[in-house]
């Protein structure tokens, strides 16, 4: 067959010397390999494995996979492309000598994935996590749960390794016998409640919290290690700026964040009452009377956490709304019907990806008038008038 390529050729040098090399294809018996999927690599992905030699696929057979680099998740779109689409093996591009080369031809795709930059999907961990939440030593043998090692969170939930450190992070986990816990959510507000009320009987300031101090007087009521876990959570550790050290002899200093702790009180008692409902004076009282000495509660710091409607604040956290925009922002307007741009924003801005604005998504799903009692911009639902 080679023979007939090169008489076809032989009145046709121009292209010979042109290509140098002319390959031939043959359909391989094993031809149309359904197993075989293309993704096209954007420059990021592309420097990614160039670069760390490895790229991730990961999701449940129940949901759209995505493809993550060592900090970064993307999704993935089938698209479709009335273009051949050839997979040869071994496809020579070499321009050094002119011959001729068979080459296989393994399946013809019209079809390919495409990735696009978006926030990795992290809500599973904390669920995963709550399951076997850490509730004191004399608790783990009932744990009924399956506790997560490294392996296990990065084999289920869809973001990068990057990503999934620092969500941990955030939730204050820990490493325990190889696996990945949480403090339960009442055992460590019981424990930061302790923490508190050491700093009010010690006459410690918030700013200047001794570590290792606080850790050896609550010892009795709670693990050495949960007492730090709280302070890290809801604080800094303060160094010295001339050594960079400590500024207190002998251990880590913390100084304990305003905005945390008044969120973290301000979640304690909207969650504890049984209605969920408060007057504004009257939780703000409330709120402001529990706070450590110096501190003081702001609504900003409940962000997210609250919806304020007619001088009645409720409790109303994200975690608790769906994740799907469109079902999230039904949810919303069937709380309350208008919102201001500076009320809803904390409720939605988890939904923007990479590269999307807040913005972008109210015009989306929302329409926007005036509120003319107030001569203020208001946002109420789309379905409304679509009917």
């Amino acid at each position: 067959m080679n023979e007939h390529v090169f008489e076809n050729l032989q009145n046709d040098w121009s292209l010979l010397y042109t290509c140098r090399t002319l390959q031939v294809l043959h359909f391989d018996r094993n031809f149309g390999n359904e197993d075989i999927r293309l993704i096209e690599l954007n420059t990021e992905l592309l420097e990614a494995l160039e670069n760390d030699g490895q790229l991730v696929l990961r999701g449940d057979a129940d949901e759209n996979s995505v493809i993550c680099s060592q900090n970064k998740t993307f999704s993935l779109k089938e698209c479709t492309t009335s273009n051949s689409l050839l997979l040869v093996p071994d496809l020579s591009v070499s321009t050094e000598s002119a011959e001729l080369q068979c080459r296989n031809v393994l399946c013809t795709k019209f079809e390919y994935y495409e990735a696009k930059l978006s926030r990795g999907k992290l809500d599973k961990l904390k669920d995963q996590l709550a399951k076997s939440g850490y509730r004191g030593e004399e608790c783990e043998l009932e744990l009924n749960s399956e506790l997560m090692t490294w392996n296990g969170i990065i084999e289920t939930v869809q973001a990068s390794e990057e990503e999934i450190r620092k969500r941990l992070d955030e939730l204050g986990a820990f490493e325990m016998n190889g696996n990945w816990r949480v403090l339960d959510h009442e055992y460590k507000t019981v424990a930061m409640t302790r923490v508190v009320d050491l700093l009010i009987e010690k006459q410690w300031s918030w700013e200047c919290v001794p570590l290792v101090e606080a850790c050896r007087i609550l010892e009795e009521l709670q693990p050495c290690f949960v007492t730090e876990i709280c302070l890290r959570l809801y604080g800094d550790a303060v160094e010295d700026n001339t050594t960079g050290e400590s500024d207190t002899v002998g251990g880590v200093t913390i100084r304990l964040s305003e905005a945390k702790v008044s969120r973290f009180y301000g979640e304690y008692i909207l969650s504890a009452s049984i209605e969920g409902k408060f007057s504004v004076s009257e939780f703000m009282y409330s709120w402001q009377d529990v706070l450590p000495e110096g501190m003081k509660c702001d609504m900003d710091h409940l962000a997210g956490l609250i919806m304020i409607d007619k001088d009645l604040i409720s409790y109303l956290p994200v975690s608790s709304l769906p994740i799907d925009p469109p079902q999230r922002f039904a949810a919303l307007f069937m709380k309350k019907p208008k919102w201001t741009h500076d009320e809803i924003v904390p409720f939605v801005n988890d939904l923007a990806g990479p590269g999307q604005t807040v913005n972008a998504l109210l015009l989306k799903y929302c329409r926007s008038s005036t509120d003319h009692a107030t001569n203020t911009k208001v946002y109420n639902s789309k379905a409304l008038i679509q009917n």
